[in-house]
């Protein structure tokens, strides 16, 4: 494949997360999709995979933060989006401007955007949030229902904000012992929405996280909200939608070393060989995003086969034992990905790491390139 892959990369593939778009969009009939991409697409590469999106039909994003929002609209990304946290009373202008939407997560956010939005003589757009059970941003609905509708409606009424959704996140409880508590959860938005419906107001609604876009789909409501499970790095369940996964890690083998029995390797040191060895050394390590708490436990792929990784874990660099294989300088490692038979799943390596799926690549440094491949071929990489 003609791009630099002369040390680490990420992969990913466009014809996985288009399968996945094409999937997502048959299973929630009449609902429309919200991207997504905060933390620069889960470490996909945020530019690149919304213009692509938009290729494809996307025109709606949602993002972590303001500065997230302004590097799309830098980059060209003409649809809807929504900051999924709170826009500062000093930043509605520039909000204004480029027309992106907030999350109002309180009736004191929500009057301080619209005195400022009034000082500008301007219109601020929000979507309010509702806390069904996350306890973080948001009206809290449990034990204080007609109060946060009278909330609401006085949001609603405020001069220089635009409430044109409201949303929530669920905590979303593991399956299947926590089933009972996510139903709860959405009967509580629901019942909020009604009693707002009843009192005149109407908003474009959203609640479903990619998780709960595939197993629940009595909360798709107006728009869902997809990530991992759009962008291929989400964990397989057990019914409802499926993602393809659409990302690979790979490096290369920089050197081999012949080393006797009974050699420390790495720092510390924490390994030793046991025999007449042969050591890689691969120019991946904690600076590029790989943790520490895999070392001595983790393997990776060359040619086909698990070797395992031996020592610490240095800033630039990983050792792996190659003794038992056939290995040569210039070789491929697949950290997580597909080298022939052998596959090492994103989960494997979120249980390594001691976390979740989309950690693994979202944790992935800048100095990684980003390189994208559709029908088989590089179309192009990150900046």
């Amino acid at each position: 494949m003609e791009y630099n892959t002369s040390r680490t990369w990420l992969e990913i593939d466009l014809d996985a997360i288009a399968e996945n778009h094409r999937r997502i969009k048959a299973d929630i009939g009449q609902s429309e999709i919200i991207a997504v991409v905060k933390a620069d697409a889960y470490g996909l590469g945020a530019p690149y995979i919304s213009r692509f999106l938009e290729e494809i039909g996307v025109g709606f994003f949602a993002v972590a933060c303001l500065e997230e929002a302004m590097e799309l609209r830098h980059a060209g990304v003409k649809g809807e989006i929504l900051t999924l946290g709170p826009i500062l009373p000093m930043q509605v202008e520039t909000a204004i401007k480029n027309n992106i939407i907030t999350n109002i997560i309180s009736l004191d956010h929500a009057e301080a955007l619209s005195a400022e939005a009034v000082r500008l003589g301007k219109t601020m757009r929000g979507h309010l949030k509702l806390d069904a059970g996350m306890s973080r941003f948001g009206l809290i609905l449990e034990g204080r229902m007609d109060a946060a509708v009278e909330e609401t409606l006085h949001i609603a009424n405020l001069s220089g904000l635009q409430v044109e959704g409201i949303f929530t996140h669920y905590t979303d409880a593991d399956l299947p012992y926590g089933d009972t508590f996510n139903k709860h959860q959405i009967a509580l938005f629901d019942e909020a929405c009604e009693k707002l419906r009843a009192r005149g107001l109407t908003f474009k609604k959203h609640s479903a996280s990619s998780h709960f876009t595939s197993v629940y789909p009595q909360c798709h409501n107006d728009y869902v909200r997809v990530g991992s499970l759009l962008l291929g790095t989400d964990t397989d369940l057990p019914y409802g939608t499926q993602s393809v996964h659409a990302v690979q890690l790979k490096s290369r083998i920089y050197q081999i070393k012949e080393v006797d029995a009974g050699r420390p390797v790495s720092y510390g040191p924490i390994a030793h060989t046991l025999r007449p060895s042969r050591i890689a050394v691969v120019p991946i390590g904690y600076a590029d995003g790989l943790r520490r708490t895999i070392q001595n436990k983790a393997s990776l792929i060359v040619n086909g086969t698990f070797v395992p990784l031996i020592g610490k874990i240095c800033m630039d660099y990983l050792m792996l034992d190659v003794t038992d294989i056939d290995a040569k300088v210039g070789d491929v490692v697949t950290v997580f990905g597909r080298d022939g038979d052998a596959v090492q799943e994103l989960w494997q390596m979120a249980e390594l790491y001691g976390g979740t799926m989309g950690e693994v690549p979202t944790v992935i440094t800048p100095r990684v390139p980003r390189i994208y491949i559709k029908d088989g071929k590089y179309v192009g990489q990150s900046k």
